[in-house]
């Protein structure tokens, strides 16, 4: 175990850079509770995941603005939802880029959708800013709050049992949103087949 603890001193804010890039909020949530463990700082945690955050939205936006005719991007096109987020841009443009990473379902597709829809770049990256540092904040606050009230019923725990928790919690966020993703991907099947 301490060779772990080891690499998430060394290694830990990248993995959560990289790791909000691909996943987003399981990731800042683990190191939330490993914040509040005194193995990872909060300040950092919260700074590595805006970093990863406003990273992978600038990216996805400039494939949707200049490479709309990608291969990755027409298929995201083809999403049933992807009409709906369009939708919502050009009715809602600023409320919608300030909110869309908080909205299930959407968080991958809204960036590209944003890009396709000509929305300015200097306009989509201010907002950008403001709603990963929020984003950010809270997701590692939940984080740190759920090792909070973790530590209340079950104690102070051990350098060892940390990181157990931490790769309990990642597994069990993991798998909540494969569920919802299930979920959701269910819901839209069943909403097609009715339509």
């Amino acid at each position: 175990m301490s060779a772990i603890h080891a690499f998430l001193v060394q290694y830990g804010l990248i993995v959560v850079y990289l790791g909000v890039i691909v996943e987003g909020e399981s990731v800042v949530i683990a190191a939330g509770f490993l914040a509040h463990q005194h193995v990872m700082n909060p300040y950092a945690v919260f700074l590595a995941a805006f970093a990863g955050s406003v990273t992978g939205d600038q990216a996805w936006f400039l494939v949707g603005r200049y490479l709309g005719g990608s291969r990755y991007a027409q298929k995201q096109m083809a999403r049933p939802a992807f009409a709906k987020v369009l939708d919502q841009i050009h009715r809602n443009k600023v409320p919608f880029i300030l909110g869309f990473r908080f909205i299930y379902g959407i968080r991958t597709i809204s960036p590209i959708a944003i890009g396709v829809a000509r929305v300015s770049p200097l306009l989509f990256t201010g907002l950008n800013l403001i709603s990963a540092a929020v984003w950010a904040a809270v997701m590692t606050t939940i984080g740190y709050l759920f090792s909070q009230t973790l530590e209340r019923f079950a104690g102070r725990l051990h350098q060892d049992h940390k990181l157990i928790v931490a790769g309990l919690l990642l597994v069990g966020v993991l798998a909540a949103v494969a569920l919802a993703r299930a979920w959701y991907a269910h819901g839209q099947a069943r909403r097609q087949a009715d339509a």
